[in-house]
Order: C-alpha cells, then sequence, then structure tokens
C-alpha cells in the first residue's frame, strides 16, 4: 500500500507510523443507514507546523460497492456534506460553502478492500485564515 500524503501550503506532509500506526480509512454507516468513508492521518513529529491532523468524511459512501469514479466534494460540515479538516496546534479549519475542495475515487477493489485516489481543499478557521491543502494522494486498506 501507498499510504497517504500531502502537502500543506507548499510543504508535504506524511504520516509517521508509531507501534499501531496513524492513517486510517474506515467505511461504515450511521444509525440512520448513511452510509460514510472517513480517510485521515497525523503527524506528530516535531516541525515548525507542530501536530497536524487531516480528515475527509465522504457521505453516501458505501465501501462495499465499487466507489471507483467517484467524485465528493467536500464542503459544510454542519449541513450534512463531504467535508475535510485540517489541524495543527495553531490551526483549527475546515472546508466550508466558500473554501471546498475535492475528493476523486481512482481505484476500488471491494474484495480486498483496497481504495485509492487523490484530494485538495481549502481549510478556513474562525479568523477566515486559510490552509491550501494540495496534491493530497492516498492508497490504503479500508478498516
Amino acid at each position: 500500500m501507498g499510504g497517504i500524503k500531502c502537502e500543506v501550503d507548499g510543504i508535504l506532509l506524511k504520516p509517521n507510523f508509531k507501534l499501531y500506526g496513524n492513517a486510517r480509512a474506515r467505511g461504515d454507516s450511521y444509525l440512520d443507514g448513511t452510509h460514510f468513508l472517513s480517510i485521515s492521518f497525523n503527524n506528530d513529529t516535531n516541525t515548525d507546523m507542530g501536530i497536524q491532523y487531516i480528515r475527509l468524511l465522504s457521505m453516501d459512501a458505501d465501501t462495499r460497492i465499487d466507489l471507483t469514479g467517484r467524485i465528493f466534494i467536500l464542503g459544510e460540515k454542519e449541513n450534512g456534506q463531504s467535508y475535510a479538516e485540517y489541524r495543527s496546534i495553531e490551526f483549527d479549519g475546515a472546508t466550508s460553502a466558500s473554501y471546498n475542495g475535492k475528493l476523486e475515487i481512482l481505484y476500488h477493489d471491494t474484495q480486498e478492500r483496497i481504495i485509492g485516489g487523490k484530494f485538495w481543499f481549502d481549510a478556513a478557521n474562525e479568523n477566515n485564515e486559510i490552509r491550501e491543502i494540495r496534491k493530497g494522494e492516498f492508497d490504503m486498506f479500508i478498516n
């Protein structure tokens, strides 16, 4: 598996793997039956940006069905839409109606539970500061 990576304001961000790992793709459903795909990772190495966390949540994504070719627009969390978030010690932001992004599924093997694709998004915090997440790629097992 290729794992996951992206750039945050032009600086490469990869997970730093510890004993139990910290990159995860998970397919599940809420009690109301809405299926979702959650992809996340963090890096807690000592960098200028401190601890960093990325999460993508794709709604209406049943991982038991081939998702190859699906594109999810990452928008407002509050409206039950697919969204993305970026957090660090100094920044806590997410996509919104004004600052959004895209997650594209390029490969999905439902039998082997492997999913791959690319993503990008802009995260804004409450002060309207922006972090540009670009060149995101992932190739992971789905838990």
